[in-house]
């Protein structure tokens, strides 16, 4: 996938997820560009879903299928119109804090992948 790094910065505002990541040990930090073909949300937030379908990164559905695929979770929130990201692939995050909360067994592919979830 193309990206458009050409564009000017945008800011936004800060929501509670920005704390969803409680700490961070390893990633993908030049980071990813996501397909976000079909993705409903205008941001993929902090500690969002992020899963590797077919060798292509994509935000998690926000209705939580495809949790067999998680590889990892958003490390910044980014916007849908300039998907690229940084992806936590080892840490700890709170899933309280997270815009769309993982079910279980979402929570247990991410801890078998390195991320753990603790609940403050």
């Amino acid at each position: 996938m193309l990206l458009d790094l050409n564009r000017e910065n945008e800011s936004f505002q800060d929501g509670p997820w920005e704390v969803s990541i409680k700490h961070y040990v390893h990633g993908k930090e030049g980071g990813v560009v996501l397909d976000v073909t079909g993705f409903a949300d205008d941001y993929i937030c902090t500690g969002h879903g992020v899963i590797n379908e077919g060798g292509v990164y994509k935000p998690q559905p926000i209705d939580g299928t495809k949790q067999a695929l998680l590889v990892g979770v958003v490390r910044s929130t980014t916007r849908k119109e300039k998907p690229s990201t940084g992806v936590m692939t080892q840490g700890t995050i709170n899933n309280n804090a997270v815009k769309y909360p993982f079910n279980t067994a979402a929570l247990v592919v991410l801890k078998a992948n390195g991320i753990y979830n603790q609940v403050d």
